[in-house]
């Protein structure tokens, strides 16, 4: 088709609205960082001190289990503290450094993210630092993606896999192939 009605070739992925923004990069990122939490609470709960109770302790109870949600609120101050001073500095920079000296974005990004990783060093000595490092760069794959519809698929399988540890750390104990 030629003429007014034709108009410009667009790209469907360049739609207006459905790329990558800031905006859309903070969510991802606070998303990756409290799905990464959510499950090292779980694994310390499951293999950790957590998980055995002292004695005369009793069970959870269902009013813990209704402000359990609650709790994240204020976990997401270090959420946002991290993705906005961590994470998307080292996607964007990332990025520009890709164009100006060549390479791979994802390449760049790593290396970005394991030196503000190796900054925690006085902080968190011994593994602390390590597993620090690899949720920042967890973080930052996972937000160099971010475009429309990407948060819910995130939190779907972000979720799912939480899910899948659990489930799977709970029958491991139970069968006795896990020893806490």
């Amino acid at each position: 088709m030629s003429g007014p009605e034709a108009g410009p070739a667009e790209d469907p992925g360049k739609v207006r609205g459905e790329g990558r923004t800031t905006l859309r990069m903070l969510w991802a990122s606070m998303l990756a960082l409290a799905l990464e939490a959510a499950l090292a609470l779980l694994l310390l709960a499951l293999f950790g001190d957590a998980g055995q109770r002292e004695p005369g302790e009793g069970r959870v109870s269902a009013l813990t289990l209704v402000a359990l949600p609650f709790l994240m609120v204020p976990a997401l101050i270090p959420a946002v503290v991290v993705s906005a001073f961590l994470v998307l500095p080292a996607v964007l920079l990332g990025e520009r450094l890709t164009r100006r000296l060549g390479g791979r974005a994802t390449g760049w990004q790593l290396l970005l993210s394991t030196a503000a990783g190796a900054l925690a060093w006085p902080l968190f000595r011994g593994p602390g630092w390590l597993v620090g490092t690899v949720c920042l760069a967890v973080a930052v794959l996972v937000t160099r993606h971010a475009r429309r519809g990407y948060f819910v698929g995130l939190l779907v399988w972000g979720t799912v896999a939480v899910l899948t540890v659990y489930l799977l750390g709970v029958a491991g104990l139970l069968t006795g192939v896990i020893e806490a």
